[in-house]
């Protein structure tokens, strides 16, 4: 009898160990497309330790209003910055993206803007998009 426990404690911490991944998970694929519609802050969090971000005001270009992020006194803060235009070397940021981001004041952004943004209109503002 002692010979068939062995073998059988052994399978059992086997199927232990092996159901004992199954649990992790990994960090789902955050496009970078997806930053769209997001705040500066929310899409800085996400970004991986290997990857980068530039943000660039476009202000001036669709709304025809002064540049101001992170160079007026009332510029407010990143939460208070929206992505309208995200372009990058790689399709997801956990891929080491060197990422480009247009961005405007949260409060100036109107339904229109949000459309226009979601359908790619404020790209070509970038020149990481061309």
């Amino acid at each position: 009898m002692r010979g068939r426990t062995a073998p059988a404690l052994a399978l059992v911490a086997v199927t232990a160990l092996g159901l004992g991944g199954c649990g992790q998970q990994e960090e789902p694929a955050v496009s970078v497309e997806s930053l769209v519609g997001q705040s500066v802050a929310q899409a800085e969090r996400k970004l991986p330790d290997n990857a980068s971000m530039v943000s660039y005001d476009l202000s001036t270009p669709v709304q025809g209003t002064e540049p101001s992020y992170r160079i007026a006194d009332d510029a407010g803060t990143d939460e208070e910055w929206t992505v309208v235009a995200s372009c990058a070397n790689t399709k997801n940021i956990q891929d080491g993206t060197e990422l480009a981001v247009g961005i405007l004041r949260t409060d100036t952004v109107t339904r229109k803007l949000t459309h226009q943004a979601k359908t790619h209109t404020f790209d070509k503002h970038l020149t990481e998009c061309r």
